[in-house]
């Protein structure tokens, strides 16, 4: 991070002061604590800065190393809501702000004194082999002293979610538990100076160590009440004191039996709850049934509550009942829950989500099986509750990735994009480095433990005696001014990874030893390191255990006689050493009613397909009942249910689900003509679904490819989407031949050509991204046509295959293909930039009208890549403020409804009111002009367009309006037999009694289309439409071949000359009449 100027304001605070606040224009961050008694620390230079500059800025003034400061945040006590890490501060902007800066992901029981709940603790290398290993402490001491003083601040103004008290009991039980926290308060002070309770209780009385409203409602007591009282705490404080010198508890101690007190007192401490004003929940497919909508309406609201140890919740709640809570009060209000709590319902934890998407103040959250569409009241409390989560996810699943684009903090992209691990403790680095002993040379680049500013590049040592790896040697990066040096050399660089891959080419020097680097170990999806914090009960459940080989058992077993081929053409073709039959599977008896409606029949039957193992294949047999097994223990919506195993004497026969369109491949062959961005990009997304819930599971397919891939759902009727899913891999990898391994080419994944070893999840990630090309190409590839050793050499001269035209798609692909595995980018964040590409507002540009620019967009309020695609038409800004009528005209317009009238979806307003957005609906063919320059079309079609041209223009004239500015550029291609009208930016009302319009304002004019009145007059009307439908027939049946070019001035002469268009040459004569008849003076 550059270096900012920052002033420190130190002020000591006793009971009689009060903090001043800074009235300076800039940014100042409020510190509960730090070792230096500063209170503030204000950024006031004129350069930007970022959240997370100031958090680090803020940790390093209190002494929170790199581990613990990501549990930190910024918090705006005005507006209530938290700044994620990548939000921009202009302070340039002539205002003075305010934050705080305070813990706000926050894990229950960390100090383990409450047996009631699960304990926490951050994973040490043991954990990956020992569950039950204690782990290490989640918060430094440090983080835990800046945990007290917030935690002070908030129990004394009441900012912490109390619960309704009912009655006198817990009012009681209340003000003995404050007088109990007010007690440790001043115990905590005596340790710290070195003196006595009573001490320090003439400096700080208990009174302002407790809630204010308490603190009030003492001062309003009797004096013999309130003498009664101060006489019991003396009493105890002197019991307290005697305590404490014969068992000397340490600050520490004391400081957790603190944060206890407060977490029994508030049950919900430590979470957030949010108020929403819509929530709607559907599951995975990409049309929600009605009865998972769950929308507030005018009566109820609902809340969200997130938590370390419960994930996300929801509830229901009466809009009476719903408050703003937990936001700083003044002192004269009383901070209590009001609302009485219905039962929260669990929506998903942490490691379940796998994308979020925003949009203004709609928040869409999927998970693996579900979707949580929620509207907040604003953008920024919408951007505070997803940072929130991705937070949280950092925390507890992954601690290299993030979920939204939009909220992920810029150190994240930046070891993203470096592949730089978290401060990751010395341990872990070693136990890394050995796993890839096996990759000679190998090092690893993580951030400094200890120092904000410094990254350390970890070599391993080898022992010269017998070549084991006893240690590892650490080289220091500098980071400062967005520029990265290695201790000790000169050279600077822009980029971590262009600082490592210069070192391949050097030999690093330390002493007598030497060391050389060939790659870089990258972080893995979901590795364990004491970045992540361990929750007993809740992590490791078995939603999310991984499946090993070597673990599985033979499950699923069927009876053959359960099994009936169907007769006629039951054999459907062959797979890898495998035959595939059709069939029926018995699954139970009927009961005597359902009999006729199965003729009879007393079994119930399914179809499925039987994969039988060639009988020349035995050796394999083995392997082939791993796979199946393996297969029939993963379920998923996008996955092919394996039934189970059969046997019949020499028979092997593993039995699936049966798809009933079969293999991708084929379907996008046969289906091309009918198949649309969006339903690819949604096939794409089911596919990268599957497959990162395999990952997951540590599985690895093996075998991804649009043959392997079935179609369950075609999607290409209204109101419909597709469904696919991902059938079984078939033989391993490792077991084919190489001759089958080159015939995969190019999705096989170019390391498991040659080695036999078990294929990693890289080959999957290799797989996917052909899979994708695949699709956009509907179903072929070039080099899926090649000869082995074309396919072999393609290999070997790492080529490319040919990109898609859209540049984010190629990109995304390119990730995806690279040859190094490790380079791979995780499923997770496949499956995140592959929904951003869907969801991305702005696809590109159509056209520039008279008035505005057109682009296209999609119309996707859920979020969930399923919108429609719109054009949308602004107005250019350089034409001044917009006139007043424009709009009235618009809100007219959009209530037009005709075949050959483009229907206008609404408009809306931006920079507020200066800009205007016309939405309508989207025609693919874009403008006649173009379409006919480029297709060759009969008289007769062209005809047929002038034909519905009339009968728009005939409508539009039946509601009085005037088009004024009809041409072929105006016309938009539905598809080769409808055309409508569209850009009636130029467009005006007749009123009843008038019969033309005479234009005033200035502007642009389309003069080549315009009647010899409206160029001399500037009066316009239906007659004037005419003309230019004459202009436009013209132009149609010419194939808008482009006139000369004329100023004003001589195409008014010709006009008045008599001198009109020529007659096409192919134009019938009955054509002609009408043609000369319309361009009459």
């Amino acid at each position: 991070m550059p270096v900012r100027r920052w002033s420190k304001r130190s002020k000591r605070r006793s009971s009689a002061q009060s903090l001043v606040t800074p009235q300076d224009d800039g940014v100042h961050v409020y510190l509960f604590w730090s070792p230096n008694k500063e209170r503030y620390l204000s950024h006031t230079a004129a350069e930007r800065v970022t959240a997370e500059e100031l958090c680090i800025s803020a940790a390093e003034a209190v002494g929170i190393t790199p581990l613990f400061h990501v549990l930190f945040a910024l918090y705006d006590p005005m507006s209530c809501c938290w700044y994620s890490p990548n939000h921009v501060f202009h302070p340039n902007e002539g205002s003075c702000l305010i934050l705080h800066f305070r813990m706000r992901f926050y894990f229950r029981n960390w100090h383990a004194f409450n047996d009631k709940e699960p304990d926490v603790a951050r994973f040490t290398v043991k954990s990956e082999t020992h569950a039950d290993d204690d782990g290490q402490p989640v918060l430094e001491i440090k983080s835990v002293e800046y945990l007290f003083a917030q935690a002070k601040y908030d129990f004394v103004n009441e900012l912490f979610p109390m619960e309704k008290l009912n009655s006198e009991e817990e009012l009681s039980l209340f003000k003995n538990e404050s007088l109990g926290m007010a007690m440790l308060h001043l115990m905590h002070l005596a340790l710290q100076t070195g003196s006595t309770l009573q001490r320090v209780a003439k400096k700080t009385s208990f009174i302002n160590c407790i809630p204010k409203s308490y603190a009030k409602h003492i001062s309003e007591d009797k004096v013999l009440t309130k003498m009664r009282l101060r006489w019991m705490f003396e009493r105890s404080m002197r019991t307290y004191q005697n305590n404490m010198e014969a068992k000397k508890p340490d600050v520490k101690e004391i400081i957790c039996k603190y944060i206890y007190a407060l977490e029994c007192l508030a049950p919900r401490f430590g979470s957030e709850t949010f108020a929403v004003r819509h929530l709607r929940l559907g599951g995975d497919d990409e049309h929600t049934s009605p009865d998972a909508s769950r929308d507030g309406g005018a009566e109820t609201v609902h809340e969200l509550m997130v938590s370390a140890n419960t994930g996300l919740q929801w509830r229901e709640m009466m809009a009476s009942e719903a408050e703003v809570r937990y936001q700083y009060a003044s002192e004269k209000k009383h901070y209590k829950e009001k609302a009485k709590s219905n039962q929260w319902t669990p929506f998903c934890d942490f490691p379940g989500i796998i994308h979020i998407a925003i949009s203004e103040a709609n928040v869409c959250i999927s998970t693996q099986d579900n979707k949580c569409m929620v509207r907040m009241s604003s953008s920024q409390e919408a951007r505070s509750f997803i940072s929130l989560l991705d937070g949280y996810y950092r925390l507890t699943v992954d601690a290299h990735h993030y979920l939204c684009h939009e909220v992920a903090p810029p150190r994240v992209l930046l070891s993203q994009a470096n592949g730089l691990h978290g401060p990751i403790h010395d341990d872990f680095v070693l136990h890394k480095l050995k796993k890839e002993e096996a990759e000679e040379e190998a090092c690893l680049v993580r951030w400094s433990v200890l120092n904000y500013h410094r990254l350390v590049l970890a070599v391993p040592n080898k022992n010269q005696q017998n070549g084991s790896m006893a240690s590892h040697k650490l080289f220091c990066i500098q980071h400062k001014d967005s520029v990265f040096t290695l201790d000790g050399w000169q050279e600077k660089f822009s980029s971590v990874k262009e600082l490592t891959n210069t070192l391949k080419d050097y030999i690093l020097k330390s002493g007598t030893d030497s060391y050389t680097i060939k790659k870089c170990c990258r972080p893995r999806q979901g590795e364990l390191s004491n970045l992540l914090v361990k929750r007993r009960g809740i992590d490791g459940s078995a939603s999310t255990r991984t499946l090993s080989p070597n673990k599985l058992e033979l499950c699923f077993q069927i009876k053959y006689k359960d099994l009936i081929l169907v007769r006629s053409g039951q054999h459907l073709g062959f797979g890898t050493r495998t035959h595939i039959y059709s069939a029926h599977l018995q699954v139970g008896q009927v009961v005597a009613e359902q009999e006729d409606d199965l003729n009879g029949d007393k079994y119930k039957k399914i179809q499925v397909v039987l994969k039988v193992l060639e009988q020349s294949h035995e050796d394999i047999t083995s392997a082939f009942f791993e796979m199946a097994s393996l297969m029939s223990q993963v379920s998923h919506n996008h996955l092919v249910f394996v039934h189970g195993l059969s046997v019949n004497g020499s028979e092997n026969i593993m039995v699936e689900e049966f798809v009933e369109f079969g293999p991708l491949d084929v379907f996008l062959c046969r289906e091309k003509a009918k198949l649309t961005p969006r339903w690819k990009f949604i096939v794409a997304k089911q596919l990268a679904n599957a497959l990162n819930y395999l990952a997951t599971k540590g599985v690895t397919h093996g075998n991804v490819c649009g043959r392997n891939v079935l179609v369950a759902r075609r999607g290409l009727e209204q109101g419909t989407s597709p469904l696919v899913k991902l059938s079984d891999p078939g033989i391993a990898v490792n077991i084919l031949c190489q001759e089958e391994r080159l015939e995969r080419i190019p999705w096989i994944a170019p390391e498991c050509v040659y080695s036999k070893a078990p294929v990693g999840i890289g080959a999957d990630q290799w797989s996917f991204g052909v899979t994708l090309l695949e699709i956009c190409n509907d179903g072929h590839l070039p080099m899926s046509d090649a000869t082995l050793p074309e396919k072999e050499r393609f290999y070997q001269q790492k080529g490319k295959l040919l990109e898609p035209s859209s540049r984010d798609l190629a990109v995304f692909i390119n990730k995806c293909l690279s040859y190094e595995p490790l380079e791979r980018p995780h499923f997770c964040s496949l499956l995140r930039d592959l929904i951003d590409i869907m969801i991305k507002s702005s696809l590109h540009r159509l056209s520039q009208g008279n008035f505005g620019m057109v682009t296209l967009y999609m119309y996707d309020p859920a979020n969930d890549g399923t919108g429609e695609l719109v054009a949308v038409k602004s107005l250019k800004q350089e034409n001044g403020p917009l006139p007043k009528y424009w709009l009235k005209e618009i809100e007219t317009l959009k209530f037009f409804d005709h075949t050959n009238i483009v229907k206008y979806k609404g408009c809306c307003t931006e920079m507020g009111g200066q800009v205007v957005q016309l939405i309508m609906e989207f025609l693919p063919f874009g403008s006649l002009e173009k379409y006919l320059q480029k297709q060759e079309k009969s008289t007769s079609q062209c005809l047929l367009f002038a034909q519905q041209i009339c009968q728009g223009m005939e409508y539009l004239h039946s509601k009085r309006y005037i088009h004024r500015d009809l041409a072929a550029r105006n016309i938009l291609v539905k598809n080769d037999s409808l055309v409508k009208i569209a850009d009636f930016g130029l467009s005006k009302y007749i009123p009843e009694n008038d019969t033309y319009y005479r234009v005033s304002e200035d502007g642009d004019s389309p003069v080549f289309w315009y009647a010899l009145e409206c160029l001399k007059l500037n009066k316009f009307s239906f007659r004037s439409d005419v003309w230019s439908f004459g202009v436009t027939l013209y132009e149609i049946l010419t194939r808008c071949d482009p006139s000369q070019k004329m100023n004003v001035n001589v195409l008014i002469s010709l006009l008045e000359r008599w001198q009109r268009l020529p007659c096409p040459a192919d134009c019938p004569s009955e054509v002609t009449n009408i043609m000369t008849s319309i361009l009459e003076l």
